[in-house]
């Protein structure tokens, strides 16, 4: 193993002289007149290319220039081949053991490696992951400079941090550890659950830790994307999680491509509850990925499951972001860390369909769980505290209290026009033949200090215009569809 780390950032440089020449084809004219300084010495060399530290002549910048190692995509092809080649003898061992055929997962495994040899990829796939973090100031992506990149030469903004190959370093720096990790998860989720952009290969070379608690990362040649519909599928999937719904749950295996369309999932349900009970069943402290993803190996060479490429990425990519975790903070925790994040975006996403999820998280057998509700207000507080606290500077200033503004205006909305949720929640607050007006005064004691109520109340009245409208037409729907 730390043998194969040494590909990530150690292997032995190509000279220097062929790197500047790729470089000045590239831009088209000498390096001098772009460039008033540049190492001469790598900063890194990987597998693929290698990184030189350079300063803008225009402007002063400090900029990373990344260079493709010459004579790398020959070797590349030439191995794909011998393996494919190989595989094509494995079909019928794989087709039996593991579900699919040897060769589909070598071109899997070449078209991701293949992207990473395109220069100008990365370069849109940096634009991206810009656009998705703008607004996020615990998250750090280096700027890309595009009309001085190329195919085989990428120049992009310099990063000032700490690369997670030296943990002891961070350590050394005075960075908040624990805010490091909160931010850390965060984003990573963030990629997974929100943008369905996420970075395929957060090895530790690939993350920095930035002197203000900021992460930042790059190298995003592996990149992998999610759609929309399996964002929402993944979310159902914690939703049922939270629920103990284990039949939906191996549903969502169906939905997610993990099992053939029309395979009897019953087989997987009581394996699905035995590994979700045996690795959270003792609560956040003993739950790790390490051991959920060594248990369900074992079920995917019992039962007919196959991981798709993109999930297998999410799957390494999660896995390599908690042993980031365990070396700055053996004892860390990725619950402790993910709850929150999700209770925070349940609670506070304006996506219509994340609504309806709490709505399934807050009703259990049609039983309103006050309980969960509290446990939700102080996840998503905890959540909010631990990310303002992680990063704080003269620039940028993280939100420090719970917004639920939205969340509040869009439930006002909901019970005035939707007649099963106001059914729901009037039964609420009467089961049990009693009003439930402690347990709404509890909810109300956690969101005092973050909720401005004058201003929600002024939000909503604002609001009565487009709910009365809406009102009109639910009843002038449900009378058009009684008749």
């Amino acid at each position: 193993m730390n043998e194969l780390c040494i590909l990530q950032d150690d292997v032995p440089p190509f000279p220097n002289e062929i790197a500047f020449r790729i470089i000045e084809e590239e831009l088209g004219r000498p390096l001098e007149t772009v460039f008033s300084r540049i190492t001469s010495t790598t900063i890194a060399a990987a597998s693929l290319g290698q990184v030189y530290k350079a300063t803008l002549r225009e402007t002063g910048e400090d900029v990373a220039i990344k260079v493709l190692r010459p004579g790398i995509e020959p070797i590349i092809y030439r191995d794909l081949f011998l393996f494919r080649t190989l595989a094509s003898f494995l079909n019928g061992i794989s087709l039996q053991k593991l579900g699919c055929n040897a060769e589909l997962i070598v071109d899997e495994f070449g078209e991701k490696l293949l992207e990473e040899l395109d220069y100008t990829l990365e370069a849109r796939n940096i634009v991206d992951f810009l656009e998705n973090f703008k607004d996020d100031p615990t998250v750090k992506i280096p700027r890309v400079y595009e009309k001085l990149s190329g195919s085989r030469v990428l120049v992009m903004e310099w990063i000032d941090g700490i690369r997670c190959t030296n943990p002891q370093a961070i350590k050394d720096s005075g960075i908040d550890i624990n805010g490091f990790l909160t931010v850390g998860v965060s984003a990573a989720l963030r990629q997974l659950l929100e943008f369905g952009l996420f970075h395929g290969d957060p090895h530790p070379g690939n993350i920095f830790a930035m002197r203000d608690g900021r992460i930042a990362y790059v190298d995003f040649g592996n990149v992998a994307v999610l759609s929309q519909q399996n964002k929402q599928i993944l979310i159902d999937a914690v939703v049922h999680a939270v629920n103990e719904d284990y039949t939906e749950m191996a549903n969502d295996f169906t939905r997610l491509g993990f099992l053939a369309k029309g395979t009897d999932v019953s087989p997987i349900v009581p394996a699905l509850e035995a590994i979700w009970q045996n690795s959270a069943g003792k609560g956040l402290s003993d739950f790790n990925f390490r051991s959920v993803t060594a248990q369900f190996n074992e079920l995917v060479y019992n039962y007919p499951i196959r991981i798709p490429e993109r999930f297998s990425l999410v799957i390494r990519s999660l896995l390599t972001q908690e042993g980031i975790c365990f070396t700055l903070k053996p004892d860390f925790k990725f619950l402790e860390v993910a709850y929150p994040y999700v209770a925070k975006r349940l609670l506070t996403d304006p996506n219509p369909a994340l609504r309806e999820r709490l709505i399934q998280v807050l009703f259990k057998d049609g039983v309103f769980q006050w309980k969960r509700l509290e446990n939700l207000i102080v996840l998503a507080k905890d959540n909010v505290t631990k990310m303002s606290n992680a990063v704080q500077t003269n620039k940028t200033q993280t939100q420090s209290k719970l917004d639920l503004t939205d969340t509040i205006k869009d439930g006002a909305r909901l019970f005035l026009v939707d007649a099963g949720i106001r059914r729901q929640l009037l039964l609420a607050l009467t089961e049990d033949s009693k009003l439930h007006i402690q347990e709404l005064l509890d909810v109300y004691r956690l969101l005092e200090a973050d909720v401005d109520v004058p201003s929600v109340a002024l939000e909503v009245v604002r609001d009565l215009p487009n709910v009365a409208r809406d009102f009109v037409l639910s009843w002038s729907q449900s009378v058009l569809s009684d008749r």
